[in-house]
């Protein structure tokens, strides 16, 4: 969707909540709930609401219709990705649908934060819980997967270490700001400490294992992925995340890591590549060159552009390019309402 035609959508809230009747994200006018509080038959209605600003802002809510209950509810009650509730239970965000619109398409098309700030003028923590809500979508559409592979199809299996590494070996290093002195004598780095400026542990970042899988997908190409970050790299950790993502029958390539040995017990098929003297096995043509060149794209995303992450947000990330692999030939915005519609109605 082009910016002219979101800025056209959200121009007023009638022609915002007429875009998302047209999605299914709200219901229509033969479809309202019952009021929350009497139970009884609820009309549409405009309301004004003072802004900080001094204007009057309209907006489309519904009214119950039984005289002496007549109490206003909310249109966005009923899907709960529009609706931000208060201790007492009732719609309390001080955004507009138009604006909340905004936020997740510059979300969708991956507009940095600092940007969004510029052409919204919202706070830092606005733009990141409502950012946070659209990678929601993702992780509960990945909780939804279906396995990849089967008869004919091939996948590519491997793993990465997702850390940075330092320029020219210099520069500050984990618990670089402590002196050589306090480091613990095992520490390897201990002999090699020159200068306050480069001691402390090396950096080590969490290990993820990544599958990915080329197919048809309404007709078009797509290169699914999905990553999942592991605390080891041996069978019993590999195995099971394989038996779970993949269908047996599958064609897997990989490298000649010993814990994928048992591959062809398990009811797969099984190619391998020696990348200590070929990057294309030349017997069978096995490689496994897709998955490493996304391992680079990952980096660049996660170490590179974000500068890293959290443990416990960094899964979410990758569930999140999951999410954007299975949408690449979608616009991307409209598959973002298509994900809001199948989790939160």
């Amino acid at each position: 969707m082009k910016t002219t035609e979101l800025y056209r959508i959200i121009s007023s809230d009638e022609t915002a909540v007429s875009f998302l009747r047209e999605h299914h994200l709200l219901p229509d006018g033969n479809n309202l709930p019952p009021c929350s509080r009497c139970g009884e038959e609820v009309r549409e209605t405009t309301r004004k609401k003072r802004l900080a600003d001094g204007t009057d802002r309209e907006y489309k809510t519904l009214r119950c219709v039984r005289k002496g209950c007549q109490t206003f509810q909310s249109i966005r009650k009923t899907n709960k990705f529009f609706t931000f509730t208060d201790l007492n239970d009732r719609c309390n965000s001080h955004l507009s649908l138009g604006q909340i619109l905004e936020l997740a398409y510059f979300w969708a098309y991956q507009v940095s934060q600092a940007t969004v700030r510029i052409f919204t003028g919202r706070g830092d923590h606005t733009i990141i819980d409502w950012f946070n809500l659209c990678r929601d979508v993702c992780c509960e559409l990945f909780a939804l997967r279906q396995p990849m592979g089967g008869p004919l199809q091939r996948i590519e299996i491997d793993e990465c270490l997702l850390r940075g590494k330092r320029k020219y070996n210099r520069g500050r290093m984990l618990l670089g700001n402590q002196p050589a002195e306090q480091l613990s004598s095992d520490d390897s780095d201990a002999e090699d400490v020159q200068n306050n400026r480069n001691h402390g542990r090396r950096i080590e970042g969490p290990w993820v294992f990544g599958l990915t899988w080329r197919h048809n997908q309404n007709g078009r190409e797509i290169i699914e992925r999905r990553f999942f970050v592991v605390e080891r790299r041996d069978r019993a950790t590999l195995i099971p995340i394989i038996q779970q993502e993949v269908m047996p029958g599958t064609l897997i390539v990989s490298d000649e890591w010993a814990a994928y040995n048992t591959l062809q017990q398990l009811g797969y098929q099984h190619e391998t590549v020696n990348h200590q003297e070929n990057f294309v096995n030349p017997a069978n043509g096995a490689n496994t060159q897709t998955i490493e060149c996304l391992w680079s794209s990952l980096k660049m995303t996660i170490v590179r552009k974000m500068h890293g992450t959290t443990p416990a947000l960094l899964p979410r990330y990758l569930k999140e390019m999951w999410w954007r692999s299975v949408n690449a030939n979608e616009d991307t915005f409209l598959a973002l309402l298509q994900g809001i519609r199948e989790v939160y109605t």
